[in-house]
């Protein structure tokens, strides 16, 4: 019971730390000098870019050209403050806030951010601080002289946000098509996209990896992927090459048609990329098939990897019941990859996440279908349109069929919660799942029996 509450007590810290951020942000949203005009939004909209921006999300129901550099400051700061959320909450809560790490704080910590045990938790912390400021910072001189090419007068602050936007898989944009007037310019589309995939990866992924390169080099030290890193890795690469495939002929004579055979190459590729789970978009989302809507949905919900910038119910999750729904007659309990069995705790967790995250997302859609059921009647968007803006929502991935401006205020609160749910739910359900005590009276199990299936 112990563990129990001391479980509970991290999940309640975790949100007061989100919470403190959005209250932070919104007063500081609600000055007037964060607006062009002079003149603040509404509170309600202050709140939303609020918790999108803390959320990584990119959401947004006010126009980014209203904002002044101060606003877009603000925004980018709370954008960082959100990206790194989980790295500053266990760092302050978990780390400095005793002179010995707990056992359990320390297993909290190698459970969310890598399977090896003999790393210690200020090293991670390290590493994830470090991977940060050197792809932002790398993002940021390269995108900056590909700003100035294009004609972009406010190029150097304009490229500091668009790189930690994009590594923070936030996809804000300072501007009002978001990224549209790049869409044949490939340079600023594949950095962005390095940016974004390398947010999405997870830190110790990228970690082992440079481990892997150095030992090439290197014949003192030695050093493999790990499990982790080689299903990560597959699963973004699977995920991003069949979705270019899939938005590539699917939009060649549709959102894609009448350009060029690589401009719509590099749209396909970066729309691809930015679902998993970015926001940023070179084509408008209106503009998709059905088929590309729907692959958009799937790609959204799947997200990055734990660990990482990204949401949705993480690729791990996916590859793992993908594992279970087709293993093989010759692996006896758990299924086995690359030559390791997955652990069956491993298997209960992704169950969990999968099962909890989607009930959690119908129950939010039924009341925003509850909620914006006059803008419905009305014909002001469809009920198709409203559960991409959920998908996006839970996914803190961003994009819109144009939409969330229209929302009602109770709609607006819902996808605020909606994302707040995919930044931070997961995590509770996964932390939830960490530690299982059995009661001193289970010493005893009870008979078991078949159920039929299917």
């Amino acid at each position: 019971m112990r563990f129990h509450h001391r479980i509970k007590s991290v999940q309640v810290r975790l949100f007061l730390y989100f919470f403190t951020l959005a209250i932070i942000g919104t007063a500081l949203l609600s000055l007037p000098l964060c607006y062009k005009n002079g003149m603040t939004v509404p509170l309600i909209d202050s709140l939303f870019t609020t918790v999108s921006a803390i959320c990584v999300t990119g959401l947004s129901t006010v126009d980014m050209r209203l904002y002044t550099g101060a606003g877009l400051a603000v925004i980018l700061l709370l954008i960082e403050a959100g990206g790194l959320g989980l790295v500053s909450f266990f760092t302050v809560f978990l780390v400095f806030s005793a002179k010995k790490i707990s056992l359990l704080n320390r297993n909290i910590i190698r459970d969310y951010f890598t399977e090896d045990s003999a790393v210690e938790s200020r090293q991670i912390i390290k590493v994830i601080l470090i991977t940060t400021l050197a792809f932002q910072a790398t993002g940021a001189l390269v995108l900056a002289p590909l700003l100035k090419t294009a004609g972009e007068s406010h190029w150097i602050f304009y490229a500091i946000f668009l790189s930690i936007s994009a590594f923070c898989n936030a996809g804000f944009s300072p501007y009002a098509d978001s990224l549209a007037q790049f869409s044949g310019n490939g340079a600023i589309c594949l950095w962005l996209s390095v940016l974004i995939i390398a947010g999405g990866l997870g830190f110790m992924v990228i970690a082992n990896v440079i481990g892997v390169a150095k030992s090439r080099f290197s014949k003192k030290s030695r050093c493999i992927l790990s499990l982790h890193s080689k299903i990560v890795l597959l699963m973004t690469f699977v995920l991003i090459a069949a979705g270019t495939l899939v938005f590539f002929f699917a939009e060649k004579d549709g959102a894609f048609s009448g350009m060029s055979f690589f401009k719509a190459l590099n749209c396909a590729f970066f729309q691809s990329v930015t679902l998993r789970t970015a926001g940023f978009e070179t084509v408008s989302q209106a503009d998709f098939s059905p088929l590309s809507t729907f692959s958009s949905i799937i790609l959204m919900l799947t997200g990055g990897s734990p660990g990482s910038m990204a949401g949705g119910l993480k690729t791990t999750t996916l590859f793992l019941l993908v594992c279970v729904a087709y293993k093989r007659a010759s692996d006896k309990n758990a299924p086995s990859v690359f030559r390791r069995d997955i652990a069956e705790e491993s298997t209960e967790k992704a169950l969990a996440v999968f099962v909890k995250g989607v009930c959690l997302l119908c129950v939010m859609y039924a009341l925003l279908l509850i909620s914006e059921s006059a803008s419905l009647k009305a014909g002001t968007f469809s009920a198709g349109e409203l559960f991409f803006e959920a998908a996006s929502a839970f996914g803190t991935v961003g994009l819109s069929k144009g939409i969330t401006a229209a929302l009602s205020s109770a709609g607006k609160i819902l996808v605020m919660l909606l994302m707040f749910a995919g930044r931070t739910g997961i995590t509770f359900i996964a932390l939830g799942s960490l530690y299982k005590e059995k009661p001193l009276d289970s010493l005893a199990d009870f008979p078991k029996e078949s159920m039929l299936i299917g």
